[in-house]
């Protein structure tokens, strides 16, 4: 049970990072169509039972993560499009493209972490019942990106 729980946490995360990397030219996760991060947040906050302090801390996770990805998300940008460059030279720099490509991961790996850190502290507000729907928004959220 505890192996099958951690296996969709870990889908969801990983559900998450891809439409993070999926979000359109000059979408953030602070734009309202980024999803989830600021889909109607009373909404959400309403469905999950949370209380008037649970939701005040709520957001302050939710802010205080977007703020750290949006440096993440501007500087993947700035390195995709430097690997664009690369890529398209008559003779591209195959050190230089190996460069771009490790560092284009790690920042996928750091906006993953981050995710998985941000998904943990909301989770460590809430008690089995408000997590238990979250997982469902969350579920709800991914398939309807999915379908778009």
């Amino acid at each position: 049970m505890r192996r099958e729980l951690g296996l969709r946490l870990r889908q969801v995360g990983l559900l998450v990072v891809v439409a993070l990397l999926a979000l359109g030219p000059g979408q953030t996760w602070g734009d309202p169509g980024a999803g989830y991060m600021k889909m109607e947040q009373e909404t959400l906050c309403k469905d999950l039972g949370l209380t008037p302090e649970q939701a005040k801390a709520f957001q302050a996770i939710g802010d205080k993560f977007d703020q750290s990805r949006e440096a993440i998300v501007a500087d993947l940008k700035n390195k995709e499009n430097d690997l664009e460059k690369a890529l398209a030279a008559p003779k591209p720099d195959e050190e230089k493209i190996r460069g771009l490509v490790s560092q284009i991961t790690q920042g996928h790996d750091q906006l993953f972490q981050s995710l998985k850190a941000q998904r943990q502290e909301e989770m460590a507000i809430l008690n089995p019942v408000q997590q238990g729907k979250f997982v469902m928004a969350l579920r709800k959220w991914h398939e309807e990106a999915r379908e778009k």
